[in-house]
């Protein structure tokens, strides 16, 4: 059912060099940066991608019906040389955080903006307006712009006139871009001596001479110019993890129509699939972005290097009716039968949803495919909640990792990871870190936190108040914790609403290769990143759940309700790291925890939630310009980063250690089992919180089967009837994990889920193996 050249591609893809790179890009990028330097930027960035586009390769596979590839190399000594001083150029050591921030206003790492060039620059963590694209086509776009400058609409405005000429230039590189494919398949077919590769060929030269400027006719049409927009946005500019959106609607009708006029049947619109599922993880890079300490990793010279995208099927129409339909089977099918890491596939279930649709769905999980679910009973409210209009909210999917977005109409990705510990921490000790408590305030959010990944790094500093202050009450030391949770937030939105007015006037004029397929940028004249869309949201990732409730639930019963230790006793020893204390820590630590369905702890993630939404909707009252908050609850793989800096917690976690992952228990805290588990999470408020994975492991003994499916099936349901947000599971045994550490030459298609997003097992660094090992079920 897998088309052989698919079979000989994924077989390919996973031998190949880690060292294997997209050398034209770095090459080219450079030539057209030189010699359009004294160019306005926005008309400079449209001679880059000019200038990549008309001189890169391109390249034709056997046997393929979706085309669109770049060529690679193992760079030479020297080609290694001339890569890295580029980097070093734009990024080194003497370039200052402050140079960066008005460059780029905001980027991820250095490990991922390493080989970025700050005037061709993006970061992705978007959708793009698919269903214009291949319904009005990319001549649709060339003369709406042409038109905005005839009518001189921005005639007086320098800034805004360049930045639609920049995008005219474009348009028009991607049109001719599709072209040469079109001449090259055509060249090729004239060419061959086989009947069959020249008809394939023909149609090949064919659909590309009609989507270079048309709207797509059929479904082949409508993802070979989805997949050469992402090649050239993903590839050229480092434009990746695309949200694809519901493809199962927009493509429907296609889909139909080709079925109805006999163009092609289910079988053959599958195989189209399953190449465009190919298309997206051949261009990946072979390791784990996020083992960053990885030598593969640190030497790689790829703008995208392992770029998931994400695509929904399923879901609730704005009729309230299911959007279930046969392509969202055929989408899961692929899915299924490739089990690739990329695409991910997100599915949103609601209630009723088909029954056969559900089964295939949760088989494909069982079975490891990148397949995960959210609910849409959940993720609607909360997405009403904070700020997303009715008549866009069910188009909603995810980036990621498992980041909510409303597709084409907001820019890319923008967060910070709230660490929920913190205020605890700082409503036991007065406002003030264990390990600096004289440390200023002024110091939190400093410019590597808000223009990097957003980490809160380093002690932070809260609201201050005597720390021998009578707490008589939980409910009296709950209300420091909110205080502590809005004093933090707060402060965060301050400081960055400054880094706002300086982004906008940084980035007058400015374009990013994204601005051309989102929906009011090219109305406006403006990029996303200063007013161009209509929604602009930071997202909060609300970090280390399970710590956060556990510590406060600990507080709860040995203060208050067993009064075995008073708040002085349990902050002297947290304060000595349990030195000495070790009695009192064996307490806490033998106490009560999230995850194994107690009422009495399970209160407090709910106590926890409030305390950060409730925070977010103060902060979007008080904002000031542009953008707007959406709280998460996420960790991805930095839950060990964010507890690096907290002091020991009144769970029995000493100071430096892990915080709990994402929505998960703390590590080893559930005993219950999985029922259990799947119980206390369902009690957060989900209906507040608008993305973050759970990540579930189950042993393969426990799905195998008809038996197996149909229980797994009605565990998953159930649980998000009772308000469970998210589901991401890996069906493997820890003693394959080790043997896979070991043997990794045997184990190279295993891929598994790591916090928000899917890595080969093997090509993820040994730290973040280890983590997953100690996590899965024996």
């Amino acid at each position: 059912m897998i088309p052989e050249h698919v079979k000989k591609s994924i077989e390919t893809w996973f031998d190949k060099s880690d060292e294997a790179t997209f050398y034209e890009r770095i090459v080219l990028q450079q030539e057209a940066v030189e010699k359009y330097g004294n160019e306005p930027f926005a008309i400079r960035h449209g001679h880059i991608l000019e200038h990549i586009l008309k001189h890169m390769t391109v390249l034709i596979k056997d046997g393929e019906r979706i085309v669109g590839s770049v060529v690679e190399i193992i760079p030479t000594d020297e080609q290694r040389q001339y890569a890295e001083s580029l980097s070093n150029e734009w990024w080194g050591p003497q370039v200052s955080e402050e140079e960066r921030q008005r460059q780029v206003s905001y980027y991820f790492s250095p490990g991922w903006v390493k080989r970025r060039n700050p005037v061709f620059f993006s970061l992705g963590h978007l959708a793009y307006d698919w269903e214009t694209i291949i319904g009005k086509g990319l001549l649709w776009y060339t003369e709406k712009v042409e038109s905005i400058l005839e009518e001189g609409k921005f005639a007086e405005d320098k800034d805004k006139t360049n930045f639609l000429k920049g995008a005219l230039i474009s348009y028009k590189a991607h049109t001719n871009f599709i072209l040469r494919y079109a001449d090259e398949a055509a060249k090729l077919a004239q060419a061959s001596q086989q009947e069959e590769e020249r008809k394939r060929l023909e149609e090949v030269a064919e659909v590309c001479r009609h989507i270079a400027t048309g709207s797509a006719r059929t479904l082949q049409e409508a993802l070979q110019l989805i997949w050469l927009v992402v090649l050239v946005s993903q590839k050229t500019a480092g434009c990746g993890v695309f949200n694809f959106s519901r493809m199962d609607q927009y493509l429907l009708p296609l889909f139909n129509s080709d079925i109805e006029n006999g163009r092609m049947n289910e079988e053959q619109a599958l195989g189209l699939i399953i190449e465009f599922y190919n298309k997206n993880n051949e261009i990946m890079f072979p390791a784990d972005h996020m083992s960053q300490e990885h030598e593969s990793v640190i030497k790689n010279l790829e703008v995208s290097y392992d770029d998931p995208n994400y695509l929904t099927v399923g879901g609730k129409l704005d009729s309230q009716t299911s959007a279930v339909n046969r392509l969202s089977f055929l989408f899961i099918k692929a899915a299924n039968l490739l089990r690739l890491k990329n695409p991910f596939v997100v599915v949103r279930w609601h209630e009723g949803i088909d029954r056969d649709f559900w089964n295939e769905v949760i088989d494909s999980m069982r079975n490891n495919a990148t397949v995960v679910v959210y609910n849409d009973d959940t993720m609607i409210p909360a997405l009403l909640e904070f700020g997303v209009e009715e008549k866009d909210v069910y188009s909603y999917g995810f980036y990621g990792c498992n980041d909510p977005n409303i597709p084409a109409l907001e820019g890319g990705l923008r967060q910070l990871w709230m660490n929920l510990v913190w205020p605890y921490e700082l409503a036991l000790n007065g406002g003030r870190p264990f390990s600096e408590p004289d440390r200023s305030v002024n110091k939190n959010f400093g410019i590597t936190d808000r223009i990097q990944i957003g980490l809160m790094s380093g002690p932070y500093v809260g609201k201050h108040f005597p720390v021998d202050a009578p707490c008589p009450s939980m409910d009296v030391f709950i209300d420091r914790y909110r205080q502590q949770m809005s004093f933090l937030l707060d402060q965060y939105r301050i400081i960055m609403e400054k880094d706002y007015e300086s982004e906008a006037q940084w980035n007058r004029g400015h374009i990013r290769i994204e601005d051309l397929f989102l929906d009011g940028t090219i109305d406006e004249a403006t990029s996303w990143i200063v007013g161009g869309t209509k929604y602009h949201k930071v997202t909060l990732q609300g970090s280390g759940l399970a710590t956060a409730v556990d510590s406060l639930a600990a507080i709860d019963i040995a203060v208050f309700k067993e009064k075995r230790y008073t708040l002085e006793e349990l902050r002297t020893a947290i304060a000595a790291n349990f030195e000495g204390y070790e009695e009192m820590r064996t307490y806490l630590s033998r106490l009560p925890k999230f995850g194994n369905d107690l009422d009495s702890v399970d209160e407090y993630a709910k106590v926890v939630v409030d305390a950060f939404a409730d925070a977010v909707v103060k902060m979007n009252k008080e904002r000031k310009g542009l953008y707007t908050y959406m709280p998460t609850i996420s960790t991805d793989r930095d839950f060990t980063t964010m507890g690096q800096w907290l002091a020991a917690s009144a769970d029995g976690r000493l100071a430096g250690e892990p915080i709990s992952e994402n929505q998960s228990p703390y590590i080893g805290a559930d005993k219950s089992g999985m029922t259990a588990l799947l119980n206390s999470v369902s009690r957060v408020p989900f209906n507040r919180i608008a993305g973050g994975p759970l990540n579930l492991r189950l042993h393969p003994s426990t799905v195998e089967g008809r038996e197996g499916l149909a229980k797994l099936a009605s565990l998953m349901e159930v649980y998000l009837r009772k308000g469970g947000l998210q589901a991401q599971m890996n069906v493997v045994g820890r003693a394959e994990l080790i043997e896979a550490q070991k043997h990794p030459e045997k184990y190279k298609n295993l891929c598994v889920r790591v916090v928000g997003y899917a890595a080969y097992f093997v090509q993820m660094g040994k730290k973040a193996q280890d983590e997953l090992i100690q996590r899965t079920e024996l």
